[in-house]
């Protein structure tokens, strides 16, 4: 056996020699040399199978030098170490390793107290796990603010696994509802052993494909690839099937790996020409082009959804616009993951292009973009993130800040309303723009911010008793309740409403430049070199977003939302630029650059003029409920 201690030698000295080279401690990482066991708290979490990949180093720096940063061994064969390595390398085949080793556990990573051989043995053959006995260390001042860290302690609380050790923040949680779980109950012990298994069957699997630098780790791929075809599909799939699938989804998982997983088109692409375009503007060829087929698929009607009703006009518009160059069909009231399948499958079955328009389609809509590779899958919404579906909305800030600067010039009192939906990706940074635009005309005004999307909440009763005579109402005209009730509103003496503003979003501009984007062949164009997900996010110098101004509206305070429009468009102002303060805190100072797509979208604070607050998931109603989980601002996720 003195060979295998050879060949593992060599494993340990490669390893010693690139960390040399790289900068890196080549040997065992100690844990008593970073950490103050005093300092903490030690929970003895008893015997269990732990994974070997998780066990990073040694407790103490006494054998730290025995091993390379591997654990495999690096002293020479001749030695007693290389004899006593061999004997316990030769009792592993005959007999397997029956004694459990001594760890320590800190932040999801083992330190070996007792056992480093037995574990340098187990990494060499492979074992996926060994027992050991558990003692946690937690430092006494919580988690160091370690978030992940956070949730993996309350899903090992109901669920006693190290195996899962996701990177994103929410990923338990997610996990745990795949399985139609949560993270307060004890799971059943049936159930944490499938996990166990699927886990061990899919990590199988994952390390038979063949990996590249941007591929993603193993436990997110895990959570991936279940949120992709079920948990109980990957129980029942074969190590082939897995494999097969596993590659099919690879641009999905290597989307994952960034902290910035999407790219932001914030203008249409622009046809480039080149020499082929010049030959076809030359000869008279007139190539026989088949008619684009695209569905759209809603989760209600036109007939009862003013927001459904806007997309119809859009793809009414396309057929007028384009005529024998496409055909459109429609697939209304899929509001069931049942009716959106099969719908999906339809529409991919027969056309090029598909469109769903909320959020919560997402999930199904990126199944079926991945079963049906060769049709175009796009989803309204923003920010979230997935390689085979792009994603597609407004800059509706833009339109919030103009509409917060003119709700000052007419407010008296320097008091008007805001009236947000739900907390998700976009609806913070609308209601901040709006407040940033009203305080650069009224230093002194203040914004009271309601939620409609909040259960028993009277938002309307807010204005009289504020005495709030401008608010800003919901962007879209009812189509079954008051129909006056939208945009920039004022309540007048006698209870009337007078609309003053209203925000316009341009769906057939916005899916006739979607659309040449195939007919002009852009559309490959628009892919991220780097694998992140595509989302078009245009704003008002794409023309497909604007301010409607009432007739009411005296010419001067048209004329100075005209000229903030101008500045705005033209890049020279942009209202989270320069100091920004919230409630709490000062964002940045006044030399700052405009903040990035990423913090727009994902803001969870509220600007200093604003008063109220973000509402909590439990708050929200049902409809919020559902579209906070999949697309929902950090300060509304549902809480662990």
């Amino acid at each position: 056996m003195i060979d295998d201690y050879i060949k593992a030698k060599k494993q340990g000295d490669a390893a010693f020699n690139d960390a040399v080279h790289e900068g890196r401690n080549p040997y065992l990482a100690a844990l008593d040399q970073f950490l103050d066991e005093k300092s903490c708290d030690t929970v003895d979490i008893g015997t269990m199978e732990i994974p070997v990949s998780l066990i990073t180093g040694t407790k103490t720096a006494g054998r730290q030098q025995t091993f390379a940063c591997n654990f495999m061994p690096v002293l020479e064969k001749g030695t007693e170490f290389g004899t006593k390595w061999s004997r316990l390398y030769e009792s592993q085949i005959s007999e397997g390793l029956r004694d459990p080793i001594l760890v320590y556990e800190y932040l999801h990573h083992f330190y070996v107290q007792e056992g480093n051989k037995r574990v340098s043995v187990a990494k060499y053959v492979g074992m996926p796990t060994i027992a050991a006995n558990v003692k946690r260390l937690v430092k006494r001042e919580e988690t160091a603010g370690n978030d992940i860290y956070d949730e993996f302690l309350k899903f090992f609380s109901v669920c006693p696994l190290y195996e899962l050790n996701f990177t994103k923040k929410g990923s338990y949680l997610e996990f745990a509802q795949a399985l139609g779980k949560d993270l307060k109950t004890r799971w059943d012990e049936i159930t944490v052993s499938r996990v166990r298994s699927a886990y061990h069957h899919f990590s199988q699997a994952y390390k038979n494909v063949e990996h590249t630098a941007n591929d993603t780790d193993e436990s997110d791929a895990f959570l991936t690839y279940i949120s992709i075809y079920g948990f109980d599909s990957l129980r029942q799939s074969g190590t082939d099937t897995l494999r097969r699938n596993i590659v099919k989804i690879r641009k999905e998982l290597q989307a994952q790996t960034s902290k910035d997983t999407i790219s932001f088109r914030e203008v249409p692409a622009e046809k480039k020409d080149t020499p082929l375009s010049d030959l076809v503007k030359i000869l008279p060829l007139k190539p026989e082009v088949k008619p684009i087929r695209i569905a759209f698929i809603y989760d209600k009607n036109a007939e009862d959804s003013a927001w459904i009703y806007d997309h119809e006009i859009g793809r009414m518009y396309l057929n007028k616009k384009f005529k024998d160059q496409v055909t459109t069909e429609v697939y209304e009231n899929c509001n069931t993951s049942e009716k959106l399948k099969e719908a999906l499958d339809q529409a991919a079955a027969s056309c090029n292009m598909v469109f769903t328009i909320s959020p919560s389609m997402m999930k199904e809509t990126l199944k079926a973009a991945i079963a049906h590779p060769k049709a175009k899958f796009l989803n309204c919404s923003i920010n979230l993130s997935a390689n085979a579906v792009r994603t597609y909305y407004v800059r509706m800030y833009e339109v919030k800040f103009l509409l917060g600067a003119l709700s000052a010039m007419y407010a008296k009192n320097h008091k008007v309303c805001y009236i947000a939906d739900y907390p998700i990706y976009g609806t913070i940074a609308s209601i901040n723009a709006f407040a940033i635009g009203a305080s650069l005309i009224d230093p002194e005004c203040k914004v009271y911010l309601g939620w409609s999307g909040v259960h028993d909440q009277k938002w309307f009763s807010l204005l009289d008793d504020l005495d709030i005579s401008i608010f800003s109402a919901e962007d879209l005209v009812s189509l079954k309740e008051d129909h006056t009730v939208f945009g920039l509103c004022r309540k007048e003496k006698d209870g009337s409403i007078t609309n003053l503003a209203m925000p316009v979003i341009n769906w057939p501009k916005y899916y006739e430049k979607l659309v040449e984007q195939v007919l002009e062949g852009t559309w490959n164009q628009e892919k991220d070199p780097d694998k992140k997900a595509v989302n078009y996010w245009w704003g008002m110098n794409s023309d497909v977003l604007d301010l409607v101004i009432s007739s009411r509206i005296s010419y001067s305070s048209v004329k100075m939302i005209h000229l903030l429009k101008e500045a705005m468009m033209s890049g020279n102002l942009n209202p989270f630029s320069g100091e920004l303060r919230s409630t709490e805190k000062i964002i940045q100072d006044q030399n700052g650059a405009k903040l990035s797509n990423e913090k727009i979208i994902n803001m969870d604070w509220l600007n200093e003029n604003v008063i109220g607050v973000i509402p909590q998931f439990d708050e929200l109603n049902e409809s919020g409920r559902k579209l906070s989980k999949v697309s929902g601002v950090d300060a509304a996720k549902e809480k662990i």
